[in-house]
């Protein structure tokens, strides 16, 4: 049976091609067939450009393992298989609470913003319940049907006229059954202390990785000057594009956000910065996390750490001219600067007037830390501040240790 349904108040934007399991009740059968072919359903809805979302296994899945991990590297994967979800977390939030007990168990998709309620498309899972075989041919011709009804819509091709129920109570719904029951409260394990919270301050969905400071409009990653990009480490691997990509793809986003934050709300913890003898950059709290940056970065970012406790003006970055070639010739593990490597240096001193290399580097030292971790941890590690003004760093002095021991 086909039917839609209405959420209001979810915590999360919904995509239009998650297709996610939820029942009312626990059908022990349907979800321990789900289980053993979980794999095999992944992969089905994924030919079908579909994301088959089953709350049960959801902290499980070893792409959501490796997003909470980039959100809150300071979990282990043991804490987060500790977490539990059922499948009736989401009827918490229906618009209409005296209908959840007609949810059998379903798949619901293709969500459309309606004012303030998101209305969901339902699909009763109907097949032989004892019947492995049966039951994979059965999501495999769901799928293909879902994807079918999305990208129609997506072509406006076709619309839904989904009568109402009998009661007329605002809720579309197909089905000739009355609609009634008593109100009933969302369910999920005690086991993990999950609870409603508003990820808007956590989750950033910009797609710009390379941020301008404020009050600077020259140059940015797409046009840096040829004397930054002759002095880049040969270790430098990664273009800035493929770090976009990688943050991107790391982002939370989708079902269900507010649960992930709430469960690690609980351990969240501001790593340690270390700095060891030989000038790797650590953060210790958050699985030893090691923050690469090619030499030049290294040695600005190390200036800035050195001089925290005041900051350091762009305007007068040539005052930090001695400190600035020290650490990059410590960093490079070389004596002496070539006359090439020392001109570089002399025009990123400068460069806030001029080209505006040292945005660039300061804007590049932003995007390695978000490569690493998001952006809500990061922002305590990478440097900022306003024009005319110091440019620091966050983190509390008490949390930078200089070498190999702690202090």
């Amino acid at each position: 049976m086909k039917y839609s349904i209405a959420f209001r108040g979810l915590p999360f934007e919904p995509e239009k091609r998650q297709v996610i399991y939820v029942e009312n009740l626990y059908d022990k059968r349907i979800n321990a067939i789900i289980k053993e072919i979980y794999e095999q359903l992944k992969w089905t809805f994924k030919r079908a450009n579909l994301d088959f979302i089953y709350l049960p296994m959801f902290f499980n899945d070893e792409e959501t393992k490796e997003k909470i991990l980039y959100y809150a590297p300071y979990l282990t994967t043991e804490i987060i298989e500790k977490a539990e979800l059922r499948s009736s977390y989401l009827l918490g939030y229906m618009s209409h609470q005296e209908n959840r007990e007609k949810i059998t168990p379903s798949l619901i998709f293709s969500p459309k913003k309606d004012d303030e309620e998101w209305i969901f498309q339902g699909q009763t899972v109907d097949f032989d319940r004892d019947g492995r075989g049966l039951a994979i041919q059965w999501f495999e011709d769901a799928a293909a049907e879902i994807e079918e009804e999305i990208s129609k819509e997506e072509s406006d091709t076709i619309r839904f006229d989904i009568p109402l129920s009998n009661e007329d109570d605002g809720v579309p719904y197909r089905s000739d059954d009355d609609w009634d029951g008593e109100d009933s409260k969302v369910e999920y394990s005690s086991t993990t202390g999950f609870g409603d919270k508003d990820v808007k301050r956590y989750i950033k969905h910009s797609k710009k990785c390379v941020e301008d400071e404020e009050g600077f409009t020259g140059t940015t990653h797409e046009s840096a000057p040829s004397s930054l990009d002759e002095i880049l480490d040969e270790d430098v691997r990664e273009t800035l594009e493929e770090l976009e990509k990688k943050i991107e793809r790391l982002r939370l986003f989708g079902i269900p956000l507010d649960v992930i934050v709430a469960f690690v709300a609980r351990y969240e913890t501001i790593s340690r910065l270390r700095i060891t003898d030989d000038l790797t950059i650590f953060l210790p709290d958050y699985n030893n996390i090691e923050i690469k940056m090619p030499a030049l970065y290294k040695a600005v970012y190390l200036l800035f750490i050195y001089h925290r406790k005041d900051g350091i003006v762009l305007q007068q970055l040539e005052k930090y001219h001695s400190d600035l070639v020290y650490f990059y010739r410590k960093t490079k593990n070389i004596e002496q600067l070539t006359p090439r490597q020392l001109e570089s240096i002399n025009k990123l001193e400068s460069s806030w007037d001029n080209d505006g290399s040292i945005y660039v580097v300061l804007s590049r030292i932003k995007k390695l830390f978000k490569n690493s971790i998001d952006e809500h941890l990061a922002k305590h590690y990478y440097i900022e501040g306003r024009p005319g003004q110091p440019y620091n760093i966050a983190l509390s002095h008490d949390l930078i240790i200089w070498g190999d021991e702690d202090e």
